[in-house]
């Protein structure tokens, strides 16, 4: 009975997927209807900006022997199948290192597709982040914010720093509460959707709500904010500051895209989640991340931000010290992953997943549609879905 009842539910999902074709407008592509279509297909609904491929392709071919891992989830065992069903994913790819172990496309989506990023891309921000540090075109992380953009006294991030902004320890009033209606996530998409502009302005209107450093609070205004401060201090779009020190470096197989605010030279990259890319080429930037940031044959991202990045660096972040009944850490934009294995995560919401677990070479990406922005267990699910990579992988000796 369970096997049916679980063969009908895929039937219907899949059924549901065909249907889901239509991407909707800017009043609903976010809803169950549209939203999987609109994912796969943002470009149809707002302005983007090119990042540029070019350069030495870094090369990934498929597995002689391909990993079809199960896991446990409730004490069941599940496949992969239940996993694409169940999470209601538009794209699954594992990679060990430049070997593709498992990939596969669904709800319309395939290899050529540039799926949204959503909060993966607040990783991206940081690592540019890195870059102009590096280059000295940001002097230091303890710079406060006011030292680049002038326009943010009087607000949550008058005296806030960098860093702090990279850790999401601004103090600033701006909440996450995307189930209601009103909140400050759900005006931040209003504008963004409205694509009039001034995103940044209504992310740095914020008022504090404590003293930075002290407690975490994620934000996207956080990182929209860090999005202003990295244009003023590179003089030069963020797009083609990635497509330069990273996207071309890296090997990227195709262009990516970058969504706007605003139409034409007036917009604004979306910094706190608006990157669109191939699954394989977030793929390969989780393995410069795994790689401790050298790649087709070159080093593309320092070793040192790629170690500072990636781990708790104030108790404030350390795992389980989040405050919210998560016992992950927090880097510089990345998830820390409990459990002792230096695994870190870029998360996006309805489902978006860039797993890297340097000691196994491994990447996961998963790109989805949930019905909702979050949802506790697919979540869940997701990580046990990794478990199970890495138990088979360990299974036939890491290859």
């Amino acid at each position: 009975m369970r096997l049916m009842l679980g063969a009908l539910a895929a039937a219907a999902w899949v059924a549901s997927a065909h249907a889901a074709t239509d991407v909707g407008n800017r009043q609903t592509w976010l809803s169950p209807t549209y939203n999987a279509a609109a994912f796969t297909n943002m470009e149809e609904l707002f302005p983007s900006r090119r990042v540029a491929a070019g350069g030495k392709l870094l090369a990934l071919t498929p597995a002689a022997l391909p990993l079809v891992p199960t896991y446990m989830v409730g004490g069941q065992t599940r496949t992969v199948d239940d996993f694409m069903a169940g999470n209601q994913a538009t794209g699954l790819l594992i990679l060990k290192g430049q070997t593709i172990l498992y990939e596969r496309y669904a709800r319309g989506a395939d290899a050529q597709t540039r799926f949204v990023s959503f909060s993966m891309g607040k990783s991206i921000v940081s690592t540019l982040i890195g870059e102009a540090l590096a280059e000295g075109k940001i002097a230091s992380l303890d710079d406060p914010i006011a030292k680049y953009l002038p326009d943010v006294k009087g607000g949550a991030y008058e005296i806030a720093t960098i860093r702090d902004l990279l850790e999401m320890l601004s103090g600033t009033s701006f909440d996450e509460g995307y189930a209601r209606p009103g909140s400050p996530i759900a005006r931040f998409i209003g504008v963004f959707a409205a694509n009039q502009g001034g995103l940044y302005d209504f992310a740095r209107a914020f008022p504090s709500a404590g003293k930075p450093g002290t407690k975490f609070n994620y934000a996207s205004a956080d990182t929209e904010v860090l999005g202003a401060l990295l244009t003023k201090a590179i003089g030069e779009p963020i797009s083609d500051y990635l497509s330069r020190k990273v996207w071309a470096p890296m090997g990227a197989e195709s262009d990516a895209r970058w969504l706007l605010d605003a139409p034409g030279s007036t917009g604004h990259e979306v910094a706190a989640g608006g990157v669109l890319a191939r699954l394989r080429d977030y793929g390969r930037f989780g393995l410069l991340f795994a790689r401790k940031g050298e790649l087709n044959g070159q080093r593309i991202v320092p070793s040192d931000w790629v170690a500072a990045a990636t781990r708790p660096n104030r108790p404030q972040v350390a795992y389980g010290a989040l405050g919210t009944n998560t016992p992950y850490g927090y880097g510089y934009q990345w998830w820390l992953a409990p459990g002792g294995e230096g695994v870190f995560v870029a998360i996006g919401i309805y489902g978006q997943y860039l797993i890297v677990d340097p000691k196994r070479d491994l990447v996961i990406v998963k790109t989805a549609a949930w019905p909702a922005a979050g949802d506790g267990p697919r979540a869940e699910e997701t990580l046990a879905f990794y478990k199970g990579v890495a138990d088979a992988l360990d299974r036939r000796g890491g290859k």
